[in-house]
């Protein structure tokens, strides 16, 4: 007899956001980390953030800084998965000692927040996180309405620029 997905008991479902412990090898920019996976240096893109890019000076230096500030190489972090993007990149969000590495990014204004993921970010309330920065006008929202969105640079640029 077989299942459906409908009726089977919680504890078989599978966890939708598998987590895995890894080590922190460098911080690439504001939203791209490098961690040791298994013993290989793989990238990893912050889920549901987009930084400024490094034409945006100084906002993405900034973003690229604050990172750096939470995550020292050795760090050893949780990896929760997202999805996998174009660039072959991990796409996950990264706890660090039981806090989301992510949020004080959103709440100093220092990233945008963004769900380009089809829906991996439903869980995490980093919308409201933005609104805060904003209202408080921190960071990239310390300039009316906020810097150039760096998805919109990278849709006019004709994807020659990379997030």
């Amino acid at each position: 007899m077989t299942l459906s997905p409908a009726i089977l008991p919680p504890r078989v479902v599978a966890d939708p956001h598998p987590r895995q412990e890894v080590t922190v090898l460098t911080v690439n920019n504001g939203q791209e980390v490098l961690v040791d996976l298994e013993g290989e240096g793989r990238a990893v893109r912050l889920a549901c953030i987009q930084a400024p890019l490094v034409e945006q000076r100084p906002w993405a230096q900034n973003a690229t800084d604050q990172l750096r500030r939470s995550l020292q190489p050795g760090n050893g972090v949780v990896l929760e998965l997202r999805a996998r993007d174009v660039y072959g990149r991990i796409v996950a969000r990264l706890i660090n000692d039981g806090a989301d590495v992510a949020a004080p990014l959103l709440k100093q204004g220092a990233v945008f927040a963004y769900d380009g993921y089809l829906g991996q970010c439903n869980d995490v309330d980093y919308n409201r996180l933005e609104r805060e920065a904003k209202a408080a006008q921190l960071g990239i929202w310390s300039v009316q309405g906020g810097i150039e969105r760096p998805w919109n640079l990278i849709e006019a640029s004709g994807g020659r620029l990379e997030p």
